[in-house]
């Protein structure tokens, strides 16, 4: 071992989760209750504060049942909607309303993920096994027959993990999928489409509304507490700055319904990826979440 790395914090465990996202976090919970010794690491100061994924199955909520969260996750979560169709004349033309509940809970629910990700880490304490480490980078990786050994940057002074196993729960751009030589295959679909998160909404629909418009095909998802979201298609050539720029999007509104002047929280363009991994795992590394699909 060189002089610099004997010089770092050595911390030992039976697994290293990398990605303190949904997946990351309540992985630690599911092993936190096996009492298996877990260090989860994230290189941000907090969970996301963001929008980004509105939408819990009811697999996903029975997971929360299995970490004893649903209650507190299920204070957070609009239940059940569906969605409608309409023509551009606004006519609806078909229906998926889901009302069935044969595993307990709703299939179609929505949710923030700020919210989910606060109660998640919350709760993670009442593990003595489970060690967050937010503020922590990784910086490298080397796996061999014995474990895996992780070198994490930090302003205090950089930090080793020694670790039996690994995930990669590190998402889209996942360090982890790299260290295993793991390729996305699938494809990517060639329209984008501008996200608008909206803090409000006047929009009464309780489903999501999907207007099927050549023009410009766009839905409109409803969330918990009177937040809402929209969807537009951009158009071949479309310059994605100005797509995202608070005049265009207010267009955008005020020709979609009654949220023309409603509080907007986010504006993103975004690309569609229908992708996994062609491999998840190596001896010791796995992939989880959108670090493998």
């Amino acid at each position: 071992m060189s002089s610099g790395m004997s010089a770092a914090k050595t911390l030992t465990c039976d697994v290293a989760i990398v990605g303190s996202g949904p997946t990351g976090m309540t992985l630690a919970h599911l092993l936190g209750q096996a009492g298996v010794n877990v260090i989860l690491i994230e290189r941000n100061a907090t969970t996301v504060t963001q929008p980004r994924a509105v939408s819990i199955d009811d697999e996903a909520l029975r997971t929360m049942q299995a970490i004893g969260l649903d209650r507190e996750i299920i204070a957070d979560v609009m239940l059940d909607y569906g969605s409608n169709y309409f023509t551009p004349q606004g006519i609806c033309f078909a229906k998926v309303e889901p009302v069935t509940r044969e595993y307990g809970f709703p299939r179609s629910n929505a949710f923030t993920q700020p919210k989910l990700e606060a109660t998640l880490r919350a709760h993670l304490s009442r593990y003595e096994t489970v060690t967050q480490l937010f503020e922590h980078e990784c910086e490298s990786v080397t796996e061999n027959e014995s474990g895996v050994l992780l070198r994490l940057r930090h302003a205090s002074g950089d930090v080793l993990v020694e670790a039996a196993y690994v995930v990669g729960a590190d998402g889209a751009r996942s360090t982890l999928r790299k260290v295993i030589g793991a390729n996305l295959v699938g494809s990517t679909y060639h329209q984008k489409w501008v996200i608008v998160d909206l803090a409000s909404t006047k929009e009464r629909m309780r489903q999501t509304r999907v207007m099927c418009d050549p023009k410009r095909p766009f839905i409109t998802l409803p969330g918990p507490g009177g937040i809402r979201r929209y969807e537009f298609m951009l158009h071949e050539g479309e310059d994605e700055e100005r797509a995202a720029s608070p005049e265009f999007v207010r267009e955008l509104l005020a020709a979609a319904g009654p949220d023309a002047d409603s509080p907007v929280v986010r504006r993103q363009v975004y690309t569609f990826h229908a992708r996994k991994a062609d491999r998840w795992n190596s001896k010791r590394i796995y992939l989880a979440g959108d670090a493998a699909h």
